[in-house]
């Protein structure tokens, strides 16, 4: 039976996903160890310390790996649990835990190993999405695998939409899975590692729309990067505008890529690949959300 162990995280799906931990098996002492990102839009830092006041439970933050491996070969630790934290864990580390280090990866490993992979599941229009627990080894997201959450890809899901749905069938299943996990009764499932892929971290500058591909997959592409995300974004007047509301004009268009063909109350239809189209109602500029033919008020604009 497990007597100690260690959260890692600091976002919201990290927050829920320990309070299912926690509820599990509330007699196992805990350490939460969260890193310093408070200026990252998604952080629950202050929400995390809340709730450590509330059960008394000690809360550390880490400005690096170093530290938390500094803290694992201190206090030891019987397991890890990982989720919400993006930086590489020493093969030390790994090693020195017991029971191991565990966490959520969100895709179907050994699939979209690496960065971002629920963006790049949803840009590839996957018709099927999820997310994997797995035990940590010295590789990229290459341990085995205890369980995986899989949900059907509806083409018109935001990666908001995918996030909750993946958070909410992971916080129904931690709890067996943990008890199981406690009392040793698992059987992982090793990787083939000949059906690997692999995924690069993106970047808030790789949200720009390139309006040479067609009208489904920018379509794909703007919901991939959806709130809580920056937003998809094209460049008018040396200005950012994002992306808020949109659909795909289904009419067969002839134009330049990125021209504007038409300009509606309050929506733009913009040129795309392929003889397509898309159909902008919302855009945000200068911290406004606005109609987007409030911006686009000439069919002579091209965007970039």
């Amino acid at each position: 039976m497990l007597a100690s162990a260690v959260f890692l995280g600091s976002k919201k799906f990290g927050l829920n996903l320990f309070k299912a931990l926690y509820e599990a098996e509330p007699k196992i002492r805990w350490t939460i160890i969260c890193p310093p990102d408070l200026n990252d839009m998604r952080s629950y830092f202050s929400k995390f310390q809340n709730y450590a006041n509330v059960k008394d439970i000690d809360l550390l933050t880490a400005n690096s790996p170093t530290m938390i491996e500094h803290f694992t070969l201190c206090n030891k630790p019987d397991i890890i649990i990982v989720c919400g934290y993006y930086r590489i864990l020493s093969a030390r580390l790994i090693e020195n835990v017991k029971f191991g280090v565990w966490g959520i990866h969100n895709s179907l490993l050994p699939k979209y190993r690496g960065g971002s992979p629920l963006v790049w599941q949803l840009i590839n229009k996957e018709k099927v999405i999820g997310s994997s627990f797995f035990k940590f080894s010295s590789g990229m997201d290459s341990g085995a695998i205890l369980d995986q959450v899989k949900i059907e890809n509806t083409h018109k899901m935001t990666i908001g939409e995918a996030s909750d749905s993946i958070e909410q069938a992971w916080i129904s299943r931690i709890p067996k899975i943990w008890r199981d996990l406690c009392k040793g009764d698992i059987s992982p499932i090793e990787q083939n590692q000949t059906e690997a892929s692999y995924c690069a971290q993106r970047q808030e500058v790789d949200g720009l729309i390139d309006w040479k591909l067609n009208a489904t997959d920018i379509d794909a592409f703007i919901r991939a990067q959806d709130t809580p995300y920056p937003k998809a974004f094209f460049i008018l007047n040396k200005k950012i505008v994002r992306i808020v509301d949109h659909s795909i004009d289904s009419r067969e268009i002839y134009g330049t890529c990125g021209q504007v063909f038409q300009i509606m109350d309050q929506s733009v239809v913009i040129c795309c690949g392929g003889s397509t189209a898309i159909k902008i109602s919302k855009v945000l500029i200068d911290e406004r959300t606005v109609d987007a033919s409030e911006i686009i008020n000439s069919i002579k604009i091209r965007l970039i």
